[in-house]
């Protein structure tokens, strides 16, 4: 096995892992965002706060504030997610470089991270001709 080759199996793997969780932070993040944002609800979802283990405290409602103890899950779960993005074009660039894809399909693939379910998509159909394109490396090797 080349250098390159096995350059290219660890990139895929890593691009794997990442489309997975970044995907699934993303999911969470738009049950969180969602709870927060409709009318009837307004909550964020707390961890250690005044009232228990894991809570939905009231956000924004006139008169009352955020818990004073505790950690805002909804607040993390996007401030994780953003890292986890970055991590994800990480990715993306590694593959992209190494398989030397047009632009476009980089693109395609860093919108995975931003558009909900996008991420399952384009793991599972780019990982497959990153695979392809490896199988003629090494056999042409």
């Amino acid at each position: 096995m080349s250098a390159k080759s096995e350059q290219l199996h660890k990139v895929i793997g890593f691009y794997r892992v990442s489309s997975y969780v970044t995907g699934i932070f993303l999911l969470l993040l738009m049950i969180t965002w969602g709870i927060r944002r409709l009318p009837f609800l307004g909550y964020d979802l707390w961890l250690l706060g005044p009232n228990g283990f894991i809570t939905f405290e009231s956000y924004g409602v006139e008169g009352e504030g955020l818990p004073e103890v505790g950690v805002n899950l909804t607040v993390w779960i996007l401030i994780v997610h953003g890292w986890l993005y970055v991590v994800y074009l990480l990715a993306d660039f590694r593959l992209w470089t190494l398989l030397r894809w047009p632009f476009t399909r980089f693109i395609f693939i860093a919108l995975g991270g931003i558009v909900p379910l996008l991420s399952f998509y384009t793991e599972a159909l780019y990982a497959k001709v990153a695979k392809a394109e490896l199988e003629k490396l090494e056999r042409g090797a």
